[in-house]
């Protein structure tokens, strides 16, 4: 069973998909099924962290803006898109980036949401 919203990653390829509707049955790619991704989550609070996955949700006027903090964004290791997901899960926005460009976009949803950001190499945190 897969639900709306879901990431799943191919171990062969790096395929990465997102479930647009929930339903039976799990993905395949290259003749495998596809690891679910597991949203995990930093403590944004601790000094501690050397590097931050979890995305910073903070509110300007009528807009948001999502970013993520003290996170590489080299060729090597980077933030490679984020997202907000109205926790109602009737509306998604998501923004890409290349290496060595900010992780940081601007919403004008100002509705109840979560953000959740994507590493290449660490996977999926929320905020």
């Amino acid at each position: 069973m897969t639900n709306k919203f879901e990431l799943y990653k191919c171990n062969v390829c790096g395929n990465v998909i997102e479930i647009l509707i929930s339903g039976d049955g799990h993905p395949v790619c290259c003749g495998e099924e596809m690891q679910k991704l597991e949203n995990k989550n930093d403590n944004l609070n601790s000094p501690d962290l050397t590097e931050k996955h979890s995305p910073l949700i903070e509110q300007h006027d009528d807009n948001i803006t999502i970013s993520t903090l003290k996170h590489p964004m080299t060729k090597e290791h980077h933030i490679m898109f984020l997202q907000t997901i109205s926790k109602d899960q009737t509306q998604s926005h998501i923004q890409f980036f290349n290496p060595e460009e900010q992780a940081t976009m601007t919403s004008s949803n100002n509705s109840d949401i979560i953000a959740r950001s994507y590493c290449n190499i660490h996977g999926v945190y929320i905020s």
